[in-house]
């Protein structure tokens, strides 16, 4: 496995404070349905508790951003590492954008879940855990077989990334009453013996291959799909809440066919692993904004940020392309 965390990135200490819906929000930007009143209001607060790995943590500043650059909306990011096991309360130890009302974070206890109001769940599975990218016995899309993933065995039973995220599930529907959406995240797959193992540099055919892995190459998006399917017929009572964000396919989309394809690997990933930088960041929370929201990803101030010139002159088409390529995920 090659999940490196980088903590020392990570705003552990510091408290974001978003708090940006100060009125109801009465239209919103889709291509299915317009939504009532209070679907529109609920849509604008998102407060989320993540499951989640290096993939993911540096993702929720951005989301801070974009959050801000809508200026109509509610974003609170808390998580942390400790997905073993699920059917224990989870210490979302790490806040991002804080709630921080009436407790200053999640700690490891259901009455604390309870009074967050979390109304997203995030679940990241170990990012080269699910499709075997190194599997000696080749491609197996089927996430119910037992895989590596963190948690040991129960009596003797090998769990599976199924069990994983049904687990998970199951434990916040039987101890808390909010009725969050559960995400699962859909990570990118590892870059190692393609992408330089320091700096995430790779020629353009390296390159390539990559976005092959990530897509196509062992069925990886395949495995995703399947994952959520699994995860709907095991849980029907709540499959309409059950949803993936489309991470890596559309990151991928965005990388081949947008202006974005002229920024070369090393501009995007600052290792193997492959971990990004801030570019990448912007574009997976793009995606996860996007998805979430229901709506395109408004263009964010990044002065802060060191952010590729080539993706900020063609925002809005990457935007734009973004919104199209999620609509599939988000519900008619």
């Amino acid at each position: 496995m090659r999940d490196v965390l980088y903590f020392n990135e990570m705003n552990l200490s510091g408290v974001y404070a978003v708090r940006f819906l100060s009125a109801v929000v009465v239209s919103l930007v889709t291509v299915s349905s317009v939504p009532s009143l209070a679907q529109a209001e609920a849509l604008q607060r998102r407060s989320t508790g993540a499951y989640m790995n290096s993939l993911y943590d540096l993702v929720p500043p951005m989301m801070k951003l974009l959050v801000e650059a809508n200026g109509e909306q509610f974003f609170a990011a808390q998580g942390s590492y400790d997905i073993t096991p699920p059917v224990a309360p989870p210490n979302w130890n790490q806040n991002w954008i804080r709630f921080g009302v009436p407790s200053p974070g999640v700690t490891q206890s259901w009455p604390s879940v309870e009074r967050a109001n979390v109304t997203d769940v995030i679940i990241v599975t170990d990012n080269f855990s699910g499709p075997p990218v190194y599997g000696s016995q080749g491609a197996n899309p089927n996430p119910a077989v037992a895989g590596p993933i963190p948690r040991p065995p129960v009596e003797g039973k090998a769990l599976t990334w199924g069990d994983e995220v049904t687990d998970i599930i199951a434990a916040h529907e039987e101890n808390v009453t909010d009725e969050p959406i559960y995400w699962i995240y859909e990570g990118w797959a590892d870059g190692g013996k393609i992408l330089d193992d320091s700096t995430g540099a790779g020629s353009d055919r390296d390159f390539a291959r990559w976005r092959e892995r990530t897509t196509s190459q062992y069925d990886y998006t395949g495995w995703f799909d399947n994952l959520l399917e699994h995860a709907k017929k095991t849980e029907p009572s709540v499959a309409s809440r059950i949803r993936m964000i489309p991470v890596a396919r559309t990151m991928v989309s965005v990388m081949e066919n947008t202006p974005a394809s002229d920024i070369k690997a090393g501009e995007w990933f600052k290792d193997a692993a492959p971990h990004g930088n801030d570019t990448l960041h912007l574009l997976v929370a793009m995606i996860v904004y996007s998805t979430m929201f229901e709506q395109k990803a408004p263009k964010p101030d990044v002065s802060t940020k060191n952010i590729h010139s080539v993706f900020m002159d063609n925002y809005e088409e990457i935007s734009d392309h973004v919104f199209e390529a999620v609509q599939p995920y988000i519900p008619s």
